[in-house]
Protein backbone atom coordinates (compact mmCIF):
# COMPACT_ATOMS: atom_id res chain seq x y z
CA UNK A 1 0.00 0.00 0.00
CA UNK A 2 2.84 2.28 0.86
CA UNK A 3 4.29 1.48 -2.46
CA UNK A 4 1.29 2.50 -4.70
CA UNK A 5 1.08 5.72 -2.62
CA UNK A 6 4.85 6.70 -3.19
CA UNK A 7 4.50 5.93 -6.60
CA UNK A 8 1.46 8.26 -7.01
CA UNK A 9 3.04 10.89 -5.46
CA UNK A 10 5.75 10.38 -7.81
CA UNK A 11 3.56 10.45 -10.87
CA UNK A 12 1.83 13.20 -9.63
CA UNK A 13 4.35 15.30 -8.94
CA UNK A 14 6.03 14.34 -12.77
CA UNK A 15 2.74 15.30 -14.13
CA UNK A 16 2.55 18.97 -12.25
CA UNK A 17 6.26 20.01 -13.09
CA UNK A 18 6.42 22.00 -16.64
CA UNK A 19 8.25 19.80 -18.89
CA UNK A 20 10.02 22.83 -20.08
CA UNK A 21 11.50 22.81 -16.53
CA UNK A 22 12.23 19.30 -16.26
CA UNK A 23 14.34 19.34 -19.45
CA UNK A 24 16.39 22.59 -18.51
CA UNK A 25 16.89 20.78 -15.16
CA UNK A 26 18.47 18.14 -16.87
CA UNK A 27 20.21 19.92 -20.07
CA UNK A 28 23.67 20.23 -19.12
CA UNK A 29 26.25 18.77 -16.07
CA UNK A 30 27.36 22.08 -14.15
CA UNK A 31 30.54 20.58 -12.84
CA UNK A 32 31.75 18.55 -15.81
CA UNK A 33 31.04 21.62 -18.43
CA UNK A 34 33.01 23.62 -16.04
CA UNK A 35 35.59 21.63 -16.15
CA UNK A 36 35.35 20.61 -20.02
CA UNK A 37 35.30 24.55 -20.49
CA UNK A 38 38.41 25.19 -18.58
CA UNK A 39 40.27 21.97 -20.21
CA UNK A 40 39.07 22.48 -24.02
CA UNK A 41 37.74 26.27 -24.33
CA UNK A 42 39.14 28.62 -22.02
CA UNK A 43 42.54 28.84 -23.19
CA UNK A 44 41.23 30.60 -26.50
CA UNK A 45 37.61 32.19 -25.72
CA UNK A 46 39.01 33.42 -21.84
CA UNK A 47 37.41 32.57 -18.51
CA UNK A 48 34.19 34.75 -18.93
CA UNK A 49 33.71 33.84 -22.31
CA UNK A 50 34.67 37.41 -23.87
CA UNK A 51 37.35 35.85 -26.14
CA UNK A 52 39.94 37.96 -27.54
CA UNK A 53 39.20 41.47 -30.06
CA UNK A 54 40.32 40.78 -33.23
CA UNK A 55 41.58 37.42 -32.71
CA UNK A 56 38.97 35.28 -30.65
CA UNK A 57 35.25 35.87 -30.93
CA UNK A 58 33.28 35.96 -27.74
CA UNK A 59 30.94 33.54 -26.86
CA UNK A 60 29.31 35.78 -23.78
CA UNK A 61 25.72 36.98 -24.57
CA UNK A 62 26.51 36.16 -28.33
CA UNK A 63 26.21 32.18 -28.82
CA UNK A 64 22.76 32.44 -27.77
CA UNK A 65 21.72 34.73 -30.61
CA UNK A 66 23.12 32.55 -33.24
CA UNK A 67 21.48 29.48 -31.96
CA UNK A 68 17.87 31.52 -32.59
CA UNK A 69 18.39 30.55 -36.75
CA UNK A 70 18.45 26.82 -37.66
CA UNK A 71 21.47 27.50 -39.62
CA UNK A 72 23.14 29.37 -36.40
CA UNK A 73 22.57 26.32 -34.25
CA UNK A 74 24.68 24.06 -36.75
CA UNK A 75 27.06 26.88 -36.53
CA UNK A 76 28.05 26.27 -33.27
CA UNK A 77 28.66 22.45 -33.52
CA UNK A 78 30.40 23.03 -36.74
CA UNK A 79 33.24 25.72 -36.11
CA UNK A 80 36.69 24.36 -36.43
CA UNK A 81 37.18 24.51 -31.90
CA UNK A 82 34.23 22.11 -31.27
CA UNK A 83 33.86 20.09 -34.38
CA UNK A 84 37.70 19.13 -33.59
CA UNK A 85 37.76 19.01 -30.45
CA UNK A 86 38.60 15.90 -27.75
CA UNK A 87 35.30 16.61 -26.69
CA UNK A 88 33.01 13.52 -26.93
CA UNK A 89 29.61 14.45 -28.85
CA UNK A 90 28.09 14.33 -25.32
CA UNK A 91 30.79 16.52 -23.68
CA UNK A 92 30.25 18.72 -26.13
CA UNK A 93 26.94 19.09 -26.59
CA UNK A 94 26.72 19.49 -22.24
CA UNK A 95 29.61 22.45 -22.47
CA UNK A 96 27.16 24.19 -25.07
CA UNK A 97 24.01 23.87 -22.49
CA UNK A 98 26.28 25.20 -19.79
CA UNK A 99 27.70 27.64 -21.80
CA UNK A 100 23.94 29.14 -23.14
CA UNK A 101 22.53 28.83 -18.94
CA UNK A 102 25.35 30.56 -17.73
CA UNK A 103 27.11 32.66 -20.18
CA UNK A 104 24.08 33.66 -22.60
CA UNK A 105 20.94 34.08 -20.50
CA UNK A 106 19.88 37.32 -21.91
CA UNK A 107 20.74 36.48 -25.80
CA UNK A 108 19.34 32.40 -25.75
CA UNK A 109 15.64 32.18 -26.93
CA UNK A 110 12.98 30.92 -25.02
CA UNK A 111 12.11 28.30 -27.15
CA UNK A 112 16.01 26.84 -26.62
CA UNK A 113 16.01 23.11 -27.03
CA UNK A 114 18.96 21.66 -25.55
CA UNK A 115 21.56 20.18 -27.30
CA UNK A 116 21.68 16.29 -27.16
CA UNK A 117 24.94 14.25 -28.33
CA UNK A 118 22.39 12.24 -31.42
CA UNK A 119 22.42 16.25 -32.42
CA UNK A 120 26.20 17.03 -32.11
CA UNK A 121 26.83 13.05 -33.67
CA UNK A 122 24.67 14.00 -36.65
CA UNK A 123 25.51 17.75 -37.25
CA UNK A 124 29.19 18.19 -35.95
CA UNK A 125 31.68 17.30 -39.04
CA UNK A 126 32.58 17.97 -41.18
CA UNK A 127 34.19 21.56 -39.19
CA UNK A 128 33.16 24.53 -41.31
CA UNK A 129 35.88 25.85 -43.63
CA UNK A 130 35.45 29.01 -44.46
CA UNK A 131 34.22 30.51 -40.66
CA UNK A 132 34.23 33.82 -41.31
CA UNK A 133 32.23 33.69 -43.96
CA UNK A 134 29.33 31.78 -42.58
CA UNK A 135 29.61 33.80 -39.26
CA UNK A 136 29.05 37.17 -41.51
CA UNK A 137 26.16 35.30 -43.30
CA UNK A 138 24.38 34.31 -40.00
CA UNK A 139 25.12 38.16 -38.67
CA UNK A 140 23.66 40.07 -41.36
CA UNK A 141 20.69 37.37 -41.01
CA UNK A 142 20.57 38.27 -37.45
CA UNK A 143 20.48 42.23 -38.12
CA UNK A 144 17.66 41.66 -40.15
CA UNK A 145 15.67 40.26 -37.46
CA UNK A 146 16.39 43.00 -35.34
CA UNK A 147 19.54 41.96 -33.63
CA UNK A 148 22.49 44.00 -33.41
CA UNK A 149 24.53 42.71 -30.68
CA UNK A 150 26.50 39.87 -31.84
CA UNK A 151 29.36 42.06 -34.06
CA UNK A 152 30.56 41.60 -37.37
CA UNK A 153 33.69 40.80 -36.86
CA UNK A 154 35.59 39.54 -33.38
Amino acid sequence: MKLRAVLAAAIAAALVMPAALQAQAQAYDAARARQDWVLNCMGCHTADGSGIPGKVPALRNSLGHFVSLPEGRRFVMRVPGAANSALSDAKLANVLNWLLATMNEQSRPASFKPYTAEEIAAHRRPALTDVARTRMKLVKELQENGVDAVPEHY
